[in-house]
């Protein structure tokens, strides 16, 4: 099968595979962002072994499997392991084996999937791996390990960041994010779509580029249809999504839930105090939620420095955003519709600037390219006035060290954008509110960031450039 894309991260896996020197790979990401398949297609069935870990088995299930796929590539130990430094012992045994498989490229490939699922609640699996790797693997030149999960926060926390017996042994991690538009209209290419680049942007807005969702797409059917299909019908397949991404990824706590679903009600974020005080749960539990919800890739935090502002937190996460505007209270609407959404303007209109703005800021390179500003060193994030009344909100900043800012407004709409004497005068206002409060001395430029470009050139004078759809992609 074609892996589309990917590119960077297939070379880095063969670069490792074809390495002198012992190899211990992170590669992690979102749930259904195609980490599993990523590994399978470079390596295909050369795997020394494989396991993969069992969602909610126990200690003694999961040595069993591991035992079971130790047989399967060899293993003569009968016994189920005891504990997992005996596991990683069998391990070792069948790996030091003459008949243990060698890779294409000479190296013996260990591959743990769902690695965070073997390290259940006082098990000794992370010691025992911890000492399995710094006795021998760190030993063995012809060896590459690679460690897969979907827990982004645990990967972090306990691999990457360990402070403890793998602390600094990750010799490559790769993190493998959703497609880009490009990359997902290449997939739909690949697979008989015929849709036009708008419909491309708003599946991404719905569905946030992740190849697994993009492959119960069907080719045949509408966009609409596809939705309805897949979220909106009784049983649909990803209704329950959200609710099993966080019990997979995160712990089963409610708080995060809390957390996401009060943020998918402000566009521009909310202040993380603020967002604490509304939430009533303890000050340690949020900050540590809110920390897990951040390595997920789920929720954004920032601040523009150079103002002064507080803290701000923000949903980025396309599909979560999806779903707590119009999947999280179905069950209350029986029969409901992606449609019967679309028809009420204001919220669907609501939710799709707000996606099309986290499109935006998920394509800030391509934004950046589009400007010629690759190579100017940038700061990017939204902004919101402190002011109550009189404020101003700006969809993205993109503050750069060549003493030059640009300011954009973003606009999703089914034809060229036209502006008003109202449209011209806000902008004005926004750019002399952002002025006075950030103090900048840096000249401010507006960018216009429309799906479908302008129609005329009534009221653009101060918009120094144009981007569509096009430049996104």
């Amino acid at each position: 099968m074609i892996v589309i894309g990917r590119k960077e991260e297939k070379d880095e896996l063969i670069r490792c595979a074809q390495s002198k020197k012992p190899e211990l790979v992170c590669v992690y990401g979102r749930r259904r962002v195609g980490k599993t398949f990523l590994v399978e297609q470079c390596f295909s069935s050369a795997f020394a072994f494989r396991a993969t870990g069992l969602e909610k088995g126990n200690m003694r299930a999961q040595l069993k499997s591991f035992h079971l796929r130790l047989t399967q590539y060899g293993g003569v130990s009968k016994t189920i392991p005891k504990d997992w430094f005996e596991a990683f012992s069998q391990l070792e045994q069948l790996l030091r084996s003459r008949n243990a498989t060698r890779s294409i490229y000479g190296k013996k490939i260990v591959f743990l999937d769902e690695f965070p699922w073997f390290a259940t609640p006082r098990s000794d699996f992370l010691a025992a791996f911890g000492e399995f790797w710094n006795r021998f693997g760190a030993s063995q030149a012809d060896l590459m390990l690679i460690i897969c999960g979907s827990a982004t926060s645990w990967i972090i926390s306990n691999i990457v960041e360990s402070t403890g017996s793998l602390y600094d042994r990750v010799t490559s991690q790769i993190i493998l994010h959703p497609f880009s538009l490009r990359e997902t209209e290449l997939f739909f290419e690949s697979r008989g779509f015929d849709w036009n680049r708008q419909l491309i942007a708003e599946c991404q807005m719905i569905f946030g580029g992740l190849p697994y969702f993009l492959d119960l797409l069907n080719a045949n059917e509408s966009l609409r249809w596809n939705v309805d299909h897949l979220c909106f019908q009784d049983g649909a397949l990803l209704q329950s999504e959200t609710k099993r991404l966080l019990e997979t990824t995160l712990k089963s706590s409610p708080v995060y839930g809390q957390i996401l679903e009060l943020l998918s009600k402000h566009t521009y974020g909310l202040e993380k105090e603020l967002c604490l005080d509304k939430l009533h749960i303890p000050r340690a539990t949020f900050f540590r939620s809110v920390d897990d919800l951040k390595k997920c890739g789920y929720v954004s935090e920032y601040k523009s420095e150079n103002y002064g502002k507080p803290l701000r937190l923000q949903l980025i996460d396309p599909f979560l955003l999806f779903h707590y505007r119009f999947l999280s209270d179905i069950s209350a609407q029986p029969d409901v519709r992606f449609s019967d959404f679309q028809e009420e303007d204001g919220r669907y209109a609501n939710w799709r600037g707000h996606a099309f703005e986290t499109l935006c800021l998920y394509h800030a390179e391509q934004i950046r390219k589009a400007l010629g500003i690759s190579g100017v060193r940038t700061r990017i994030f939204p902004w919101v006035s402190s002011q109550q009344a009189g404020g101003a909100q700006i969809d993205l900043v993109i503050e750069r060290a060549d003493k030059l800012t640009n300011l954009c407004e973003i606009k999703f709409t089914d034809h060229p954008f036209s502006m008003h004497a109202q449209d011209d005068e806000g902008l004005y206002r926004k750019a002399k509110v952002f002025r006075e409060e950030t103090k900048t001395t840096n000249a401010l430029k507006w960018v216009l960031i429309t799906a479908n470009g302008i129609r005329g050139t009534a009221y653009t004078e101060r918009i120094s450039k144009i981007l569509t759809l096009d430049d996104l992609f």
